[in-house]
């Protein structure tokens, strides 16, 4: 079969490449792959960046949504032809972890795409629970946007973050993938939503989108701006995925007793934080990867009952893949990038 893949450890060694059909082993489906959606985590793979070895060819990919093609012996409940969206995030199903229901803390989690062979082919093998049915209103590529994204919005949003109805959300960086679903995913129930961004393209399509005050990070101070706006209250929940030296200006931003919640270091890896300000207003700095299989349910529903669709920014041809992974990594986006495969 035809995937996209990386042959050595160079954004221009990926190309569309031959590799062996993968066949469903018990427990497991195969599914037709109809679109995959890009990440960053695509642009670390194939440039190396990730401490991790491959054997080359290497299938990239996270997401992905398509339809079930066979299963494997002993899966049950999924039939072929079932329309499915594709969670990356694999688990062993047996530590502590995987048993108490909380598959992303799982000691030896892995995603499609990183560790093993990814979404970017015709088809892909892999466990029974990691597919979902899709809701009826979205396209396969749409469906392919929710993945990672949309799985870690949820989780930071209403598991780590403990968001409530009516709570004031500071969303940094908008205008990437999470950002994005974070926004949509918070905007039915949040009070008032706060964004930041350096691009004032991307801060006045988010206020037409329903965003309540949108902050340029490069000429505005972030906490200092949040507290004139909200009289000096501050935010309930700041969600981030940059980290780095940004994280200062977060807890500036929140009320007495807020949380902020980081799933990402994109900015860079350490931060300096005034602990005084953390304990004195009894700040939670909470971590937060992927999601479970339950936050994966609940993130469907949720979809479906709003009838969300993922902002996708540009959609290319299977045998484009190598540009729109160019275009991930170049492009000034605002939304998800996904790849059609099989028509």
């Amino acid at each position: 079969m035809k995937a996209i893949a990386i042959t050595e450890y160079d954004l221009d060694a990926v190309g569309l490449t031959d590799v062996a059909d993968p066949e469903p082993g018990p427990g497991e489906v195969l599914v037709r792959v109809r679109a995959a959606a890009l990440n960053r985590l695509d642009i670390w793979t194939a440039s190396g960046a990730l401490p991790i070895e491959h054997r080359f060819p290497h299938v990239l990919g996270a997401d992905g949504a398509g339809e079930i093609e066979a299963v494997g012996d002993g899966v049950k409940g999924l039939k072929p032809g079932t329309r499915v969206i594709i969670n990356p995030g694999l688990s062993c199903g047996s530590c502590e972890f995987c048993r108490a229901g909380e598959q992303s803390l799982c000691t030896r989690f892995s995603m499609l795409g990183e560790h093993v062979a990814g979404t970017l082919a015709e088809k892909v093998a892999l466990p029974a629970g990691n597919v979902f049915p899709f809701p009826a209103h979205l396209s396969f590529g749409e469906a392919a946007a929710l993945g990672t994204t949309f799985i870690t919005a949820y989780r930071m949003l209403f598991v780590r973050g403990r968001m409530r109805p009516g709570e004031w959300v500071l969303i940094t960086g908008i205008g990437g993938g999470l950002a994005l679903s974070l926004f949509q995913l918070a905007r039915p129930l949040a009070g008032r939503i706060f964004v930041t961004s350096s691009s004032r393209n991307k801060l006045d399509r988010v206020l037409e989108m329903g965003a309540d005050e949108a902050i340029d990070y490069t000429e505005q101070d972030v906490g200092k701006q949040v507290r004139q706006v909200t009289g000096k209250r501050g935010v309930d929940l700041v969600v981030d995925s940059a980290a780095g030296a940004s994280i200062d200006a977060s807890l500036r931003a929140l009320r007495k007793g807020g949380r902020l919640v980081i799933a990402g270091a994109t900015a860079g890896p350490k931060s300096e934080v005034d602990w005084r300000r953390v304990f004195w207003n009894q700040l939670e700095i909470i971590g937060s990867t992927m999601g479970s299989v339950a936050d994966v349910s609940e993130m469907l529903r949720m979809v479906a009952g709003a009838g969300l669709r993922p902002i996708i920014d540009r959609k290319f041809s299977f045998a484009e893949g190598a540009d729109a992974l160019r275009y991930m990594n170049d492009g000034e986006r605002f939304g998800k990038v996904v790849v059609e495969i099989n028509g």
